[in-house]
């Protein structure tokens, strides 16, 4: 919840202490346009209505992956498409899933499957108690597939 400063907080007028910090505000002139306004600030400080649905992305990842990549062989030049694909089709049918306020990334990897290692790393701002992912690894006899899919509260 959003509170006025105390008086003992280092002199710190129109500031109001939120979950991640300070807010530095000049509040509106009616005391019913800073209830509105502080309403307003504290949902968008609040987290998501909805989680992300890493079940139902889950799904999404085995289905699109398996069906792309079942039956084909490793050549650089399709699977390098067909990642780009692959990439476009989750994020469409994430997408119409209408988690409201998150920022959809998905990041997909196709390589020949030769006895090789693979490391993938990434790196943002991230807030556990909104943002997650979901991540699928697929194989068939010729080449393997990570593609992960990142929920990033938008607040």
């Amino acid at each position: 919840r959003l509170r006025p400063s105390a008086e003992g907080d280092g002199g710190r007028r129109n500031h109001y202490r939120a979950r991640l910090g300070w807010v530095s505000i000049a509040p509106p002139k009616t005391p019913s346009a800073l209830r509105f306004f502080l309403h307003k600030l504290e949902l968008c400080l609040a987290g998501p209505a909805r989680r992300f649905p890493v079940a139902a992305v889950d799904e999404i990842l085995r289905d699109v992956v398996g069906s792309a990549l079942r039956e084909q062989r490793y050549e650089p030049g399709p699977c390098r498409e067909a990642a780009k694909n692959i990439a476009e089709v989750v994020k469409a049918r994430v997408k119409a899933l209408a988690v409201p306020r998150y920022k959809i990334v998905v990041v997909a990897h196709v390589g020949q499957l030769g006895g090789q290692s693979l490391q993938v790393g990434s790196r943002c701002l991230w807030d556990p108690q909104s943002d997650t992912f979901s991540s699928y690894v697929f194989k068939n006899t010729s080449l393997f597939a990570v593609t992960n899919v990142y929920g990033v509260y938008f607040e």
